[in-house]
């Protein structure tokens, strides 16, 4: 136990920090202590203000010295964004320079965005499309099932 906290090495996460809108992102640098680089990087993300929810959230992890660790400490004390306590007080401050657009181009989309058609049976919601139309035959009642009409087949 004791090999493992004097191990302990300084790293520097550049992170994403968000409440400054879906589409915008403020950079900020936390200096951390950690084993490694991806302990740091999974520290840094439960940090708060940090877009949790993003792949893209720790945007690099670099190893420093103490020197900039304390310095990255001082710098992160002196800004007022880290010291919000509502959104009176974010807007007191000029966040515009530091505003950065999120590039939604690459973001992976959950399942529930993807599969947007929905299918009901008599206003009743379906909630596993295909294990119902395995199970009942009745498809004329389903919404957005096209249907085949025997007389083209024979």
């Amino acid at each position: 136990m004791k090999n493992n906290i004097l191990k302990l090495e300084m790293f520097e996460a550049v992170c994403k920090c968000g409440h400054v809108g879906k589409s915008h992102y403020v950079i900020i640098s936390f200096p951390l202590m950690a084993q490694s680089k991806k302990d740091a990087a999974r520290i840094a993300r439960g940090m708060p203000r940090v877009k949790h929810d993003h792949q893209d959230a720790i945007l690099n992890v670099f190893k420093i010295d103490q020197k900039r660790y304390f310095e990255l400490l001082e710098i992160n004390d002196r800004d007022p964004y880290l010291h919000c306590t509502c959104i009176q007080d974010q807007n007191a401050i000029d966040l515009s320079s530091r505003l950065m657009d999120e590039d939604r181009s690459n973001h992976y989309t959950s399942r529930k965005e993807e599969n947007k058609n929905s299918f009901y049976c008599n206003k009743q919601k379906i909630r596993n499309q295909k294990k119902y139309m395995t199970r009942y035959y009745d498809f004329e009642k389903i919404s957005n099932y096209n249907t085949i009409e025997y007389n083209d087949i024979a």
